[in-house]
């Protein structure tokens, strides 16, 4: 299967469902403000605005979403400054998201399973993350490296599920086993006593609802419900903004447009996968 087999099937398989195809636009002024997650910026010599390149669909599906409040998907170009190129990474990538209005995650998860079986057969299994996590960004990830990513099955796929809240300020918290703690201190990006930014953070127990996809031992997809509660999302943002303030990282402007999408979101669960992963896994099969 060709690359533009897969995208002609792909849009059949979402129209056959009644999804609404959306096409996003690929200059802002703002985006979602996330972790690890650095846009490209150019600028109209014109009138010397500064745009930036979408880093998912997301803010064009969530508009969409919350005017219409119907199931809806796109395929566009992403873009995704500050990452090594690799086999598996690039700077610009094909990504699919798609949005069921009324699902959460675990829904999602069958029906991601019922989209790649239209191209690609493997057998599932599901891995839940253990309870006693790193409560910081930096641990956890040396954790998943070298605990997690090489127990994966290397041919076969498997969801991961159990990650912690403060990797995830767009999805929907799964439990909370505690208040919300405030700490000038602790901060989950941040390992040592000077990382001072974070005014708010999210107690280390709380889990989010969304699960990863790895297939053959490669991320495919990363699903959840959604976080449809605008000033914890907001409350993020600004987090993210200080902590790439002090350590001297790009950042561009959070989008208050796309706070104002959170508030009209019905209840839904979202996905992004990457196509060009799914075309090397189908076309090595």
């Amino acid at each position: 299967m060709t690359p533009a087999d897969l995208l002609k099937s792909t849009r059949q398989y979402f129209w056959n469902l009644h999804f609404d195809e959306v096409e996003i636009e690929y200059l802002n002024s703002s985006l979602p403000l996330e972790p690890n997650i650095y846009s490209f910026k150019t600028e109209w010599t014109h009138t010397q605005e500064t745009y930036y390149l979408p880093t998912s669909p997301e803010m064009g599906l969530k508009k969409h979403l919350a005017t219409t409040q119907d199931n809806c998907f796109s395929i566009a170009h992403c873009f995704r400054d500050l990452e090594a190129e690799g086999p598996t990474h690039t700077k610009e990538f094909l990504m699919l998201e798609w949005y069921e209005v009324g699902k959460t995650y675990l829904d999602l998860i069958e029906s991601t399973k019922n989209y790649i079986s239209q191209f690609y057969k493997t057998n599932y299994s599901t891995l839940h993350l253990p309870p006693d996590l790193p409560d910081n960004e930096p641990d956890f990830n040396q954790f998943f490296l070298n605990e997690i990513e090489p127990t994966l099955p290397k041919d076969g796929a498997v969801f991961i599920t159990g990650y912690p809240a403060f990797l995830s300020p767009l999805a929907a918290i799964e439990e909370r086993n505690e208040a919300m703690s405030f700490s000038k201190h602790s901060h989950p990006r941040c390992t040592t006593e000077g990382c001072e930014h974070r005014k708010k953070i999210l107690p280390s127990m709380s889990v989010s609802q969304r699960f990863e996809l790895y297939i053959n031992g490669i991320e495919i997809a990363n699903g959840c419900t959604e976080n449809r509660d605008p000033s914890a999302v907001k409350l993020a943002f600004e987090n993210e903004n200080e902590f790439r303030q002090k350590h001297h990282l790009p950042s561009h402007p959070y989008s208050l447009e796309f706070l104002n999408y959170l508030s009209s979101l019905p209840p839904a669960a979202g996905i992004g996968l990457g196509i060009d992963r799914l075309v090397m896994l189908i076309s090595t099969k």
